[in-house]
């Protein structure tokens, strides 16, 4: 009996805990932007590449400065919530200050890497520092990144 009923307490203290996971927030720009790249690579090996883009070059993937991007593995951008990056060549990854960031992008692997450069904030429409989160999975590159507050 006093086997059975430890066990039993056990294994809902398991349970317990392991419904306990952190959920990243806003606040924490960091781990948000990770959890963001990692719902965007789940999204594309549940739902396939064309949905993928589909989805992440709507205006509906924008939230306020949050939104995700995906990159070939020729460099060009396939899917961005503004059209016109879309198609993008990657010589023309350079920021406001002469930082070529392509490379660095495009040097990410799997573990992924952080880049900052500086880029549109699209809430404000400023150039403003951003660091971006960019994963390389299936020959593409997932990326989303924050904004610097002034």
């Amino acid at each position: 009996m006093f086997r059975s009923t430890t066990l039993l307490l056990t294994l809902a203290l398991t349970l317990l805990f392991a419904g306990c996971v952190a959920i990243a927030t806003k606040n924490e720009p960091a781990a948000y932007t990770q959890a963001l790249v990692q719902d965007a690579i789940r999204l594309y090996n549940s739902e396939g590449r064309q949905a993928a883009i589909d989805h992440f070059s709507s205006p509906e993937n924008a939230d306020g400065p949050w939104y995700v991007f995906v990159i070939g593995g020729d460099g060009y951008t396939i899917a961005h919530y503004n059209p016109e990056i879309i198609g993008r060549n990657p010589a023309l990854r350079v920021d406001a200050t002469g930082y070529f960031y392509g490379d660095d992008m495009l040097g990410a692997t799997e573990e992924g890497r952080w880049v900052s450069y500086v880029f549109t904030n699209p809430d404000t429409g400023e150039e403003t520092r951003k660091h971006t989160w960019i994963v390389r999975h299936d020959g593409l590159f997932f990326g989303s990144g924050w904004y610097e507050e002034e």
